[in-house]
């Protein structure tokens, strides 16, 4: 299946020092107004990411005049630094929103610590492993002794792997690791310098690599108690779900697949007229876009996360929840603890963020107090 798409003229891809003096001494994320021109950062220009991204951002352009700006980044830090510095309103993510929020992996250091991040809007995706038809790699048992990306400053995608490996018993130990960057893996399979890749599944790098290399996807069984376990005890944000229509497969070709939230996130003191516009847009717009990628259809109502799972939401994202009848008293619940463990890590953070042993002192004190927090 071909996955390339046109660039909608309605997104410019710019640099960080491009985007540097966008807001003319004054921070749109803060407007009491909707923007004309959004901000956002997300995966690069070959992810099916990128594509979702494009693809909205060229109907709400269409429907309502809003303008995007987006800058791209292979790395979780390169998404979340122009949030966090304001270059941009909004970041769509792998799990490093999570990692923000928790301050974890690169965001356990003095320069950022627990985040205030906020999702606008958690469409989810299928990811998954794929390899070249003649490497005999059919399952991660085979994987064995072979060469395993591990993707360069992306704790999410590496945690997944390791979840992965973790389905038949295997730990990086097992294999070989290959240090490599996130968009560098389908040039990589095809050079030989990779036996397996991971990606969302409908990237259109992937429909270039199998345009030229015979490739097909891992087997997953989602009723096997083991993979069931790794899935759940590492990566509890994923689920293991179907696929279709991606390159590597026939018409009616199904694989099992990691399926998770993607989201749209912001700060939290970004106001309610600069998430709410995004958000409302979001929904309003989905009929313009839903047909426009394989995945785009996934951005719905029914199909997007609509309950805070280890992220809070942003509140102008519940008052759309609100008002479109989907808002529930367990999603209020989820909420009010993420919110009450926001706290809690802030002031475990201020505790700890002098410490010569950053990182160890902070894991300590997460391990002996998070819990306590609502971590449940």
């Amino acid at each position: 299946m071909d996955t390339r798409r046109r660039m909608p003229a309605a997104v410019v891809v710019a640099c960080l020092l491009a985007l540097s003096g966008c807001a003319g001494g004054e921070d749109p994320a803060r407007s009491n107004t909707p923007l004309d021109v959004v901000a956002m950062s997300t995966y690069g220009t070959g992810t099916a990411t990128f594509a979702d991204v494009a693809a909205v951002a060229d109907a709400v352009t269409r429907e309502e005049g809003t303008r995007f700006r987006v800058i791209t980044s292979d790395t979780a830090i390169g998404r979340m630094l122009p949030l966090k510095d304001g270059q941009t309103q909004f970041a769509r993510t792998g799990d490093e929103y999570i990692f923000g929020f928790r301050g974890e992996y690169e965001f356990a250091d003095e320069d950022w610590g627990p985040q205030p991040v906020r999702v606008v809007w958690a469409p989810t995706a299928p990811h998954s492993w794929m390899a070249s038809e003649s490497s005999g790699i059919r399952r991660p048992a085979d994987l064995a002794g072979k060469r395993v990306p591990r993707v360069t400053a992306n704790p999410s995608v590496n945690l997944k792997t390791e979840a992965m490996l973790a389905t038949a018993g295997l730990t990086w130990d097992d294999v070989r690791p290959v240090d490599i960057g996130y968009g560098e893996q389908p040039d990589a399979l095809k050079a030989g310098k990779l036996d397996v890749l991971f990606q969302q599944v409908y990237g259109a790098s992937l429909a270039e690599l199998e345009s030229t290399t015979p490739v097909r996807w891992l087997d997953f069984d989602p009723h096997d108690e083991r993979t069931r376990r790794a899935v759940a005890e590492r990566v509890p944000s994923v689920t293991l779900r179907e696929f279709g229509g991606a390159p590597g497969q026939d018409v009616r070709q199904r694989n099992v697949g990691f399926w998770y939230a993607v989201p749209i996130v912001t700060y939290a003191d970004t106001t309610d007229a600069v998430a709410g516009q995004m958000a409302r847009s979001i929904v309003e717009a989905y009929d313009s876009y839903k047909n426009a990628t394989s995945t785009t259809d996934s951005w719905s109502l029914k199909d997007a996360m609509i309950a805070p799972v280890e992220v809070p939401f942003h509140p102008a994202l519940v008052e759309v929840l609100k008002a479109e009848g989907v808002w529930t008293q367990q999603a209020a619940d989820r909420q009010r603890q993420l919110l009450e463990q926001e706290k809690l890590l802030r002031r475990g953070w201020n505790q700890v963020r002098d410490a010569d042993s950053l990182p160890r002192d902070w894991a300590e004190w997460k391990a002996k107090n998070l819990r306590e927090g609502g971590d449940e």
